[in-house]
């Protein structure tokens, strides 16, 4: 019987080091890929800005879109001045930012029509805050046609 138990407790011990291990190496790699794409997508803001002649003190930084739509969405956040940046217009910055996509032979879903999509647009404070989802993954492409819906039945 003590033989039994021994043997129960080491097994579930080496389960639960496989398992953290496992968590450790997977939430490792999709830094490593929200780091990337974060790094592509900064890359592509500041073109997009560029071509749209808004010319900035230094590039704002992005922040990740909350974690609540799920692990792996690639979408981040711009908060810029609105009193420079009302002559820009959505369309224009999407255009751009795929242009440099194309430009630059980033890596997208095959499944997806753009590289860049501009998910939301919106002033507070002063503020104008643009979402950018950089479609490189299923996660992120079911998050852009999610928010797709979600502004269809509003």
């Amino acid at each position: 019987m003590r033989l039994f138990i021994m043997i129960l407790v080491s097994a579930i011990i080496v389960i639960a080091i496989y398992l953290l291990i496992h968590r450790t190496m997977i939430n490792r790699a999709t830094l490593m890929l929200r780091r990337q794409a974060q790094a592509a997508t900064d890359a592509a803001m500041a073109y997009a800005l560029k071509q749209n002649l808004l010319q900035l003190p230094s590039m704002p930084e992005s922040q990740l879109v909350a974690d609540v739509w799920g692990k792996g969405v690639l979408a981040f956040e711009y908060t810029l001045k609105a009193k420079k940046v009302t002559e820009l217009k959505e369309k224009d910055v999407e255009m751009a930012l795929n242009a440099y996509a194309k430009e630059k032979h980033l890596d997208h879903l095959p499944a997806a029509a753009k590289t860049f999509v501009v998910t939301d647009w919106w002033t507070y404070e002063q503020m104008l805050h643009i979402d950018v989802a950089y479609i490189y993954n299923e996660a992120t492409r079911e998050y852009v046609m999610d928010l797709h819906k979600l502004n269809q039945n509003n």
